[in-house]
């Protein structure tokens, strides 16, 4: 299947951009590239800005209340709590307001947006470190928050989805945090260049391999911190124990093939999996209503599979 005639668009579109590639640009110079977020389908009820206390520092979170919420016991809601995507360098609380607002309103759970701190300036482990402990302060604060401690799921695109991910995997661990559900957008999983996807798309569909490269530099303080688990999931040798995982994913992207093999690796651990492929889709397409129609179609989707979820308790 050709891209989607969108798609083919928007790459002549960018190719006629004079701009570098990610790889030449500094992390100050790729951050103020950000597109800002697209209007939301579904405004929230309320929104809510916050900043909590994780490792010696505070970071904001941002605090989606759907129009029409699930309610589970009195006032309390499921949540969400979602990490944004931007290769660990990029990405604000804002790029993703609306993203985080069609979640919540098409859910009807609460989202929770983390404004985990990012490199180089804050290399591995520290955005993970943020992301589980952002996690484990919403879980204990369940109740002044409105939520169910018992009914919270993580979620993320691309770098966000690693996060997720990895926090689900360190959460198997705790008895403070209970995590029931992942939704996992064309996740990176594993530091290696070699999928068959990478060979495929690692050039001309917007994310490219020398790209991805140059983030994961960024990230990791070394190589061999590339090889732990909580930066490549995907090296994992048992996954038994994570939550009911929906995985979203773009036929053009080179995190394409390490995407379903974490999905194969789920399924082995016995772990509930669903897959949502848009095969005539690029990385990055999530977040991007104001581009592709198969954008809002996605979050529609994943919003739905949530609301499934929680709508069996």
């Amino acid at each position: 299947m050709p891209v989607h005639p969108q798609v083919a668009q928007y790459l002549e579109e960018i190719s006629k951009v004079d701009l570098p590639p990610f790889e030449e640009m500094t992390p100050e110079f790729i951050r103020s590239t950000l597109t800002p977020s697209p209007e939301p389908h579904i405004p929230s009820k309320s929104i809510e800005n916050r900043s909590i206390p994780v490792n010696g520092t505070k970071i904001p979170i941002r605090i989606y209340t759907p129009p029409e919420a699930i309610v589970i016991n009195a006032e309390e809601m499921p949540a969400l709590v979602f990490f944004h995507g931007g290769g660990w360098v990029m990405g604000t609380l804002d790029a993703y307001d609306g993203v985080c607002q069609d979640l919540a309103g098409t859910s009807g759970c609460k989202v929770i947006s983390v404004d985990y701190r990012m490199a180089p300036e804050f290399p591995y482990p520290i955005p993970f470190d943020d992301s589980y402990s952002a996690t484990e302060w919403i879980s204990v604060h369940a109740r002044e928050l409105g939520i169910d401690r018992h009914q919270i799921a993580v979620g993320g695109d691309s770098a966000g989805g690693n996060l997720a991910t990895a926090v689900a995997l360190k959460a198997r661990h705790s008895e403070s945090l209970n995590l029931v559900y992942q939704l996992l957008v064309y996740p990176v999983t594993n530091y290696q260049y070699d999928t068959e996807s990478y060979q495929s798309f690692g050039t001309n569909y917007f994310l490219t391999k020398r790209a991805m490269e140059w983030f994961w530099d960024q990230y990791l303080p070394d190589e061999s911190s590339g090889r732990e688990i909580y930066a490549s999931p995907l090296r994992c040798k048992d996954l038994a124990g994570m939550p009911d995982t929906l995985v979203i994913t773009a036929g053009y992207d080179p995190l394409y093939s390490e995407a379903v093999q974490y999905i194969e690796m789920l399924r082995k651990s016995d772990v509930n999996v669903e897959h949502l492929n848009y095969e005539d889709m690029i990385h990055g397409f999530f977040r991007r209503s104001d581009l592709y129609d198969r954008a809002y179609e996605a979050v529609q989707a994943a919003g739905q599979k949530i609301k499934q979820r929680y709508s069996r308790m």
